[in-house]
C-alpha cells in the first residue's frame, strides 16, 4: 500500500476512535440528565384529578410556607386535667377551708374577749354601787337581828342618813322582830324609804311594808284599821318586814339615793 494510503486509514481510524469516544460522553451526560429529571417524571399523576389535587395541594403547601411566623404554634386542644391539676384544685379547697377556720377561730377568741370584758365591766359596776351603799361606816347589829337584815338596815341608813333604827324587841300581838326579821325607821316623812323598798322588794329579800296605817306585801297599798295611836299605826316609823334565809342585793338601793 502506498504510504499516502496508508497516513490516511490512519487518521480515519484515529477520528472513528475520537468520535466514539465524543458519542460515549454525550450518552452518559444524557443519561444523568434522564436520572436528574426521572423521579418528577414518573411521579406526575395519571389523570386530570388527580392532577387538580396534586396542585391545590401544593398551592396550599406553598402559601402556609410563605405565610410569616406568629410566634409558636398553640394547640387547639384544650387541656386536659390530669392527677396534677385534681390535686392542684384539692390543695386549694383544703387552704381556703383552713382560712375559713382560722377566721372563725379568730372571731370566737374576739367574742370571748369582749364577752369577759363586759362581764368584768358589769362586777367593777356591781361593786361601785355596793359601795354607793356601803360606805357610809354604819354597822348597827339592830339588836342582833339576821345577818342578811342587819345587811339591809346599814345600806339603807347610807341612803336615808339621820334615822333611828329598831331592830330586836318585844312588840305586842304577832310581830316578826322578836325573830329579828324586822327594822323600824323612825321618821314622820317616810314615803321616800317606803316606797324605795318596795320598788326593790325582790332584791332586798322584803315581805311586806307597813307605813302610815297601810300595808304593801307587793300587790299595792291597802289601808289598815285603827289601832289607836301614832305608833301603833305606824305614823312615825316605817315597819319593814323580812323573809327568812333571804340574800339581799343591797346595791338596788343605789336607784333610791
Amino acid at each position: 500500500m502506498p504510504e499516502g494510503a496508508v497516513r490516511g486509514a490512519s487518521r480515519h481510524r484515529s477520528n472513528g476512535r475520537s468520535a466514539v469516544r465524543h458519542g460515549a460522553v454525550a450518552a452518559g451526560l444524557t443519561g444523568s440528565a434522564l436520572a436528574l429529571v426521572g423521579p418528577a417524571v414518573i411521579a406526575l399523576p395519571d389523570t386530570a384529578d388527580e392532577a387538580a389535587t396534586t396542585l391545590e395541594l401544593s398551592a396550599q403547601g406553598a402559601a402556609l410556607a410563605d405565610a410569616p411566623s406568629a410566634g409558636p404554634a398553640r394547640s387547639a386542644v384544650a387541656p386536659v386535667s390530669g392527677p396534677s391539676t385534681g390535686a392542684a384544685s384539692a390543695d386549694l379547697i383544703k387552704a381556703t377551708e383552713r382560712d375559713r377556720a382560722a377566721d372563725a377561730a379568730v372571731a370566737r377568741q374576739a367574742q370571748a374577749r369582749a364577752a369577759e370584758q363586759q362581764r368584768a365591766q358589769q362586777a367593777a359596776a356591781e361593786q361601785e354601787r355596793t359601795a354607793s351603799v356601803t360606805d357610809c361606816g354604819a354597822s348597827s347589829s339592830y339588836g342582833g337581828v339576821a345577818d342578811s337584815v342587819q345587811e339591809v338596815g346599814n345600806a339603807m341608813e347610807c341612803v336615808f342618813p339621820g334615822h333611828d333604827v329598831l331592830g330586836v324587841g318585844s312588840r305586842g300581838g304577832q310581830s316578826d322582830h322578836p325573830g329579828g326579821y324586822a327594822l323600824d325607821f323612825m321618821t314622820t316623812d317616810g314615803d321616800a324609804i317606803a316606797d324605795c323598798v318596795i320598788d326593790n322588794k325582790g332584791d332586798l329579800g322584803v315581805e311586806y311594808v307597813i307605813w302610815n296605817q297601810r300595808i304593801n306585801t307587793g300587790s299595792g297599798w291597802e289601808g289598815m284599821e285603827d289601832r289607836g295611836g301614832a305608833t301603833a299605826n305606824h305614823e312615825d316609823h316605817v315597819h319593814i318586814s323580812f323573809e327568812r334565809g333571804g340574800s339581799p342585793d343591797v346595791s338596788a338601793l343605789r336607784s333610791c339615793g
